[in-house]
């Protein structure tokens, strides 16, 4: 199998082939469609296992870039093997290790069945598997801000305070780099102190919801969601949001503001082409 690069050229056919492959491909759509909205598909490689017709896709940085995620679409788990390929060509000419976001726990699963070591396996899961929640476009509605509040946008002076709030670990420049590039939603007070706030990630979810502990409880993040998904809508994009099964409380949450569950999970996949190597060794 010969690994190829989707040419500019071609963006219109990748775009309404992925959008036919819908919900499973909205990783990989809203992530390809935001990256050309905002002309940043020059930083990045487009790979498909064929063309026109494809089974799986990584796109992922090119080397010249500090890479942040790769994201990937993988038809089924009978195709895995065809991504397996793009991944170890990718590694070679980017980076030896990715991650990869955007398919589903079943191609995953082969990924993993394709090593006969545990111990000497390329393929890892970088967290437990998330459930995915998409919302429809009728299920937004404007909201009413609450006396005392106002509504804006992050921007790369609220960068120290986002960075702080994040719950998992990360660069401070990865965080200035999802504010300064794609959506967001901040809830400021009337002497614009930063109370609420959320984003959109590269790769297409909403994320990083963050409430100040002593405005809990007073709907802000509602207000906050509602109003990204709303802005997002909008501007003719996708809204989506993943969460970890073992968080009801955000489950809850998404459910309550109108998003609907998926009968499907998504996986975050480490690849390393160095545990591969010595594995073919």
């Amino acid at each position: 199998m010969a690994v190829r690069e989707v040419l500019p050229e071609e963006y219109d056919d990748l775009d309404q082939k992925l959008e036919k492959e819908l919900p499973l491909s909205i990783h990989g759509l809203v992530h390809f469609r935001l990256m050309r909205r905002k002309h940043l598909l020059t930083e990045k490689m487009v790979l498909v296992d064929s063309w026109p017709d494809f089974s799986a896709l990584l796109i992922v940085d090119r080397p010249t870039r500090e890479t942040w995620i790769s994201v990937g679409f993988c038809k089924g788990p009978k195709f895995a093997s065809n991504l397996k390929t793009i991944l170890q060509f990718a590694s070679r000419e980017t980076y030896r290790f990715l991650e990869i976001v955007g398919c589903s726990s079943d191609v995953m699963d082969a990924l993993i069945n394709f090593n006969q070591s545990a111990n000497s396996c390329s393929f890892r899961r970088m967290r437990t598997d998330l459930l995915v929640y998409i919302l429809p476009a009728g299920n937004t509605f404007p909201v009413t801000v609450p006396d005392g509040f106002k509504i804006s946008e992050l921007s790369g002076r609220h960068t120290e305070i986002v960075h702080k709030s994040w719950p998992f670990p990360t660069k401070e420049k990865w965080t200035n780099y999802q504010i300064t590039h794609f959506p967001s939603v901040l809830i400021e007070t009337e002497d614009e102190r930063p109370v609420a706030w959320e984003l959109q990630y590269e790769y297409g979810a909403l994320g990083g919801l963050h409430v100040e502990p002593e405005y809990r409880r007073s709907k802000l993040g509602s207000i906050v969601t509602r109003t990204l998904a709303e802005k997002m809508t909008k501007d003719g994009q996708l809204v989506f949001a993943i969460v970890e099964e073992s968080n009801p409380i955000s489950m809850a949450f998404h459910e309550k503001n109108g998003f609907v569950r998926m009968p499907f999970k998504f996986s975050r996949i480490g690849f390393s082409l160095e545990a591969m190597e010595k594995k073919e060794m």
